[in-house]
């Protein structure tokens, strides 16, 4: 099995081709090339290529706010360029006019939702409440977790001073770095086996520890990408380009 890491939040695009051949959900599209956005940029069309499958996820929201939202749209006839915009702060992800995900709201608030994906692909992240837990960001799997609701991507939960977001899919609550890895699939802080995956992941329940994969967490870094989080910290969008 071959692998990605996860560190993507420096790279402008990361172009990855047959890595990834297990995608639960999804499957593989076209000749398997992924194309990840962690920063707004332009997607050129490929000679030979008509059709792409593009999925977003939007920013986390700020002060314990919403985890970011998601959609996911198949066979798109995509323009010889289109804009890529990767959310920050409570932004919206999109690729082109052909689908997007909003951002969380900042402070005690919705998560974001996403836009122009094909049913069921359109989810919501998770709520936050503005001062002990954040929105954990909507997945392809569905919604993010928030406040008392559990969700397929971990919410922040900081009602003392050990506790820790609601597990992701397939994983168990994020503690620091090192939760988040389940009997289906891995969804760690290190390495994915499959994009299904991303941002399923725990959230962490401290200050010092920061949400894995996605999970949201209070008083610490939202996971990446799109969890909620306090002081700035917050997971950013990503877009995603199959062909």
């Amino acid at each position: 099995m071959s692998f990605i890491s996860s560190s993507l939040t420096t790279s402008t695009t990361t172009q990855i081709q047959n890595l990834l051949p297990t995608n639960p959900v999804s499957g593989t599209y076209g000749s398997g090339t992924i194309l990840i956005f962690a920063n707004s940029g332009t997607f050129t069309r490929p000679a030979g290529v008509t059709l792409v499958r593009a999925r977003c996820f939007g920013g986390g929201g700020n002060t314990s706010g919403g985890g970011g939202g998601f959609a996911m749209k198949t066979d798109i006839a995509a323009g010889a360029t289109e804009v890529v915009t990767v959310g920050g702060v409570s932004g919206t992800s999109s690729f082109g006019a052909h689908v997007s995900a909003t951002g969380g709201t900042t402070g005690s608030g919705c998560g974001g939702t996403g836009s122009g994906g094909a049913v069921p692909y359109n989810n919501t992240g998770g709520s936050g409440n503005g001062s002990t837990q954040a929105g954990g960001v909507a997945t392809i799997w569905g919604n993010g977790g928030g406040l008392n609701t559990s969700g397929t991507s971990g919410r922040g939960d900081k009602t003392t001073a050990s506790s820790a977001g609601t597990s992701g899919f397939g994983g168990v609550a994020g503690d620091s770095l090192t939760g988040a890895t389940g009997a289906i699939g891995q969804a760690s802080a290190g390495y994915l086996s499959s994009i299904d995956f991303i941002g399923t992941g725990g959230g962490g329940g401290t200050a010092a520890e920061n949400g894995v994969n996605g999970g949201g967490s209070a008083g610490a870094t939202g996971g990446f990408p799109g969890g909620a989080g306090d002081n700035g910290r917050v997971g950013f969008g990503m877009v995603i380009v199959e062909y």
